[in-house]
């Protein structure tokens, strides 16, 4: 009797490790399953995340555009809030993007972007039908928001002119953007026979 039961006992415990051994295995292979699944979508989520980030960029731009438009010809000033997750904003008047709001990022994208939102990318547009700037990105991403110069048949022009105030760079935050307008000028623009320059100070706090 108590062979018997030692024998239905270890017979039990032999289950029961089976058992143990079992489930161990079974949570190995989920783990290692989810893990590979996380390493793969990792990246994915990512990408998706850094896409969203590029179209809310894009349309901080707008507005940003909308805002220096209005401020030009009413003569007044206004502000825009610009939230940056990662990157640099800052306004460049001497490098290859003179005239320019520029934003740069090392962000990881589905695709690298090459593409032109406002305007024909050129420095020259028509006055009275064509945007006084175009937005172009491109890369993984350079966002450029640069102001030309539009002119009629009869040689009349007009352009924005970006100026740098005290802070105008920055990273990483939320900030505000003050489109101010300086002032009127009729400098020669080449070409032009009656010119109007606005002058924008721009200041990034």
């Amino acid at each position: 009797m108590l062979f018997n039961y030692l024998i239905i006992s270890a017979g039990m415990q032999k289950k029961g490790v089976s058992s143990l051994i079992g489930f161990l295995v079974l949570t190995a292979i989920a783990v290692s399953i989810m893990a590979g699944v996380f390493l793969w979508a990792a990246p994915n989520i990512q990408k998706a995340q850094n896409n969203d980030d590029v179209s809310a960029m894009e349309n901080q731009f707008l507005q940003l555009h909308s805002a220096i438009k209005k401020s030009a010809s009413e003569q007044a000033r206004a502000s825009v809030p610009f939230n940056i997750k990662k990157g640099r904003l800052f306004v460049d008047t001497n490098g290859t993007n003179n005239n320019s709001i520029v934003y740069v990022a090392n962000l990881r994208l589905p695709q690298p972007y090459s593409r032109t939102l406002i305007g024909n990318k050129s420095e020259f547009g028509r006055l009275g039908i064509d945007e006084p700037a175009y937005f172009t990105e491109m890369g993984a991403i350079e966002m450029t928001l640069h102001y030309i110069t539009l002119n009629d048949t009869s040689s009349n022009c007009y352009r924005i002119s970006l100026r740098p105030g005290q802070q105008a760079a920055t990273g990483a935050g939320s900030h505000l953007v003050f489109v101010t307008w300086a002032s009127e000028s009729n400098d020669g623009i080449s070409g032009c026979i009656r010119n109007t320059t606005e002058i924008v100070d721009i200041n990034i706090i």
